[in-house]
């Protein structure tokens, strides 16, 4: 069998692979931490001022037997309390300056192929925060554990609307990788 045919079915059998890990039961997932990351959170619209400029960001996932909880922890908003920033797990990575690198929200039915995907909390990690004194604490609990990889955990300009998954501009970013 040729280079080029062995590339040809691998394609295929990798797909195959991913959709089956993403609809493995939480029950199988290791137990603890996915991971853990803290640091500033990346503009991702570097030529205008916006709440999260200078701001930090804690993330953590943990597995457990019913899924998955992710805890958000945001210092340093500059913008006024009361006012709630929808933020999310999305399937990319974070890079300043460019939103569209972090794909589209981190959706369990995407990567396992539904059609059509859910959108829901149940289906996507939604980490909306409100601002208190200049920080904002989220938590969310999902009945499925993310697959590894190169993610973000960006902030949108809005609250996420709970019919569309939809929450607004792309304003800040922090990696997520494990």
């Amino acid at each position: 069998m040729s280079t080029t045919s062995r590339s040809a079915l691998a394609v295929p059998a990798i797909l195959a692979l991913t959709a089956l890990a993403a609809t493995v039961p939480a029950s199988a997932a290791t137990h603890g931490p996915l991971v853990r990351t803290a640091g500033s959170l990346s503009d991702l619209q570097p030529a205008a001022p916006g709440p999260f400029d200078g701001a930090t960001a804690a993330v953590q996932l943990v597995a457990s037997s019913k899924g998955s909880h992710a805890l958000l922890r945001v210092r340093g908003v500059d913008g006024p309390d009361g006012v709630t920033f929808g933020a999310h797990l999305h399937a990319g990575p974070c890079v300043a300056g460019d939103g569209a690198a972090a794909l589209g929200h981190y959706n369990t039915d995407v990567i396992a192929g539904v059609t059509p995907p859910e959108v829901s909390e149940r289906t996507e990690v939604w980490l909306d925060i409100t601002v208190d004194d200049g920080a904002g604490t989220a938590t969310a609990s999902v009945p499925f554990v993310p697959l590894p990889g190169a993610r973000s955990v960006v902030i949108h300009a809005l609250a996420t609307d709970h019919h569309t998954g939809a929450a607004g501009a792309r304003l800040a970013c922090l990696p997520v990788v494990w």
